[in-house]
């Protein structure tokens, strides 16, 4: 895996394309690394997720077969993994809801295969830019397995339960076409371009968006938004209050009057 950040975005790239890719046993530590650099560098506002050739087409079928060689036991090899942003409430504190936990929008940029963790890894991102090639599976009922990881819970709020059904139900994978359809998808681009057009959309984020309202927004869409409306509406409000003082807020008034693009901190 690596991580390269220029002009405001962080690019993480998985990079076992010999592998297509394959999730193997170190690799969900080292992405949660390679997020919490990019989420307490205040270089970086925005990250792109991407894999080199494919995007991700599983667990590395190793990992599977030890799991099915063990009778269905496996034991997860400890090692250290970086905190918990600050205040994240104790029902995000899981492995795979971590991305939801940063103050950084993730955008994944997908060619060529996502299935499985994959594809699981492309949802808990916050937006995902598909190629054309690409072919998309949960490959969950092909294993004989549920909806992994909180997955039931976070499709539906996506793009419906009829949709989200569609989506899990069935491990044939489905063109990029078709996953824009059901709502998992927001852009489709020529395979050639796809990782440009999520840098280019990032990167303009990181220019004309505060670091700052990014940083709330993130939050109120996936910490607030389990709570009760009367809270949530309350915790915009106090936030709204204290962004009135803040030198983005100037800024951005400043920039409005004298008709230019805001310099945000």
């Amino acid at each position: 895996m690596t991580l390269t950040v220029d002009r405001g975005v962080g690019l993480i790239t998985l990079n076992r394309p010999e592998r297509r890719n394959a999730w193997a046993g170190s690799t969900a530590a080292e992405y949660r690394w390679a997020l919490h650099l990019c989420d307490t560098d205040p270089n970086v506002k925005v990250v792109v997720l991407t894999g080199e050739g494919d995007f991700c087409v599983g667990a590395d079928s190793g990992l599977l077969d030890d799991i099915g060689a063990a009778g269905g036991d496996y034991t997860v090899k400890k090692v250290e993994l970086p905190p918990y942003p600050h205040g994240t409430p104790p029902e995000l504190r899981h492995n795979h809801l971590y991305p939801m936990t940063l103050s950084v929008p993730i955008v994944a940029a997908i060619r060529g295969g996502c299935a499985g963790a994959g594809f699981l890894v492309a949802t808990y991102a916050d937006l995902r830019f598909v190629g054309e090639s690409a072919k998309i599976a949960s490959s969950f009922a092909g294993l004989g397995l549920p909806a992994e990881y909180g997955m039931a819970w976070l499709l539906p709020r996506m793009v419906g339960i009829p949709n989200a059904a569609q989506l899990i139900y069935s491990a044939t994978a489905i063109d990029a076409e078709r996953s824009a359809e059901l709502g998992w998808a927001q852009r489709v681009c020529p395979d050639e371009v796809v990782v440009d057009a999520a840098l280019e959309y990032s990167r303009a984020l990181a220019v004309s968006s505060s670091g700052e309202s990014l940083r709330m927004m993130k939050r109120q869409l996936f910490v607030d938004s389990m709570l009760g409306i009367d809270e949530a509406y309350r915790r915009s409000v106090a936030d709204m209050n204290g962004a009135l003082n803040t030198a983005d807020f100037k800024e951005g008034v400043r920039a409005l009057r004298e008709k230019r693009q805001p310099n945000f901190v």
